[in-house]
């Protein structure tokens, strides 16, 4: 399930270098490679290479040495640069990123041995386009790395993404539940998502957080400086409810830790929920799961529907083709409380 090159066998490793540049969600589900890297190679120096933006949630990963951000924005004389930094520094290259960028890095800075992850872009793109599933049984993205670094000896330790949260980042967690939440359960709800057809709409989300605190929970909006605008709309539609947009990624975590719940869309802070083994309902619209990016291994219910038109985009899109939207609007705000309350009760919980 792999591909992979070696110049020379190696037995042990000194130094390894995994590169997954984007984006949050697929940086949070390198965990499991990671952690089986660390497994093999105990003694090995692993470093992450990965995309500025993102070094922040890379630093929640396990078994990772250094983290090494690149901006993006520098374009192809960064990245020439960058391919000098790296040249014959790394006995193992793993490229879990599989784009031109990614293969140019892997290709000149001459590891003894180099592996990829698989893409699956063919199979997608008749999954999208003709609605004809070559997939067979899903594997999961967190699988298809493990996979990418199996020629290598790894092995899946069958866990979860198991991240890493800072004991400082639960400190403040613990304060701000202390001040915001006191003796109430907490249900944190993220409602952002890169693509617009991921997001569930604000009114539903309104609605949910009512019937919450009518249950007598403290609901929690969550977001990222961008999603200030929706996030303060819709805590603001919530009695008692509280808004953060301004906080660090280990903070969120941290926040979803110690929540009764977490419901989200289809985004990265879904990723960031499961990896944490938050108690989670995941709202999922144009995507399907043989993509892969379910919950992986979490104590999850996924809320989504069968739909002739699904999946209409591979990572989703700025509005619905057919106009109805139907994929999210099929969920309406009591099925999303009934999953919440059956993923507190531990009635109904999946693994990926």
């Amino acid at each position: 399930m792999s591909e992979s090159h070696s110049s020379r066998a190696t037995a042990a490793p000194p130094a390894i270098l995994v590169i997954r540049f984007s984006s949050l969600g697929d940086v949070l589900l390198t965990a499991p490679v990671l952690r089986a890297l660390r497994a093999h190679f105990p003694s090995a120096h692993l470093d992450f290479l990965t995309a500025e933006e993102f070094a922040d949630a890379a630093r929640l990963l396990p078994g990772v040495d250094g983290v090494l951000p690149f901006q993006r924005r520098s374009g192809w004389r960064g990245l020439l640069r960058l391919r000098a930094d790296l040249s014959r520094r790394y006995t193992i290259l793993i490229d879990l990123q599989n784009s031109p960028r990614s293969a140019f890095l892997r290709s000149l800075t001459f590891p003894m041995v180099w592996v990829k992850a698989k893409r699956y872009r063919v199979r997608r793109w008749f999954l999208v386009r003709c609605k004809w599933d070559f997939y067979g049984a899903t594997t999961p993205v967190a699988v298809r790395y493990l996979e990418a670094a199996a020629s290598l000896g790894v092995q899946d330790d069958g866990r979860g993404l198991d991240l890493m949260v800072p004991d400082n980042a639960r400190k403040w967690a613990a304060d701000f539940a202390e001040r915001y939440a006191p003796d109430r359960p907490l249900i944190v709800f993220c409602p952002g998502a890169r693509h617009e057809t991921k997001k569930w709409p604000a009114d539903r989300w309104m609605e949910l957080g009512r019937s919450a605190a009518a249950a007598g929970m403290s609901v929690g909006v969550v977001g990222s400086r961008n999603e200030e605008s929706l996030v303060t709309e819709i805590a603001k539609a919530i009695p008692g409810a509280f808004a953060v947009y301004d906080r660090g990624i280990g903070e969120i975590a941290a926040m979803m830790e110690r929540a009764a719940a977490v419901v989200s869309n289809d985004s990265g802070l879904m990723h960031l929920a499961a990896g944490v083994n938050a108690r989670l309902v995941a709202i999922f619209g144009p995507t399907v799961e043989p993509f892969g990016f379910y919950p992986f291994r979490a104590r999850a219910e996924v809320l989504d529907h069968e739909l002739p038109c699904r999946p209409c985009r591979a990572l989703g899109g700025a509005a619905c083709p057919k106009r109805h939207f139907r994929c999210m609007m099929d969920t309406h705000p009591a099925d999303a409380w009934a999953a919440v309350n059956r993923v507190i009760n531990q009635t109904a919980v999946i693994a990926s």
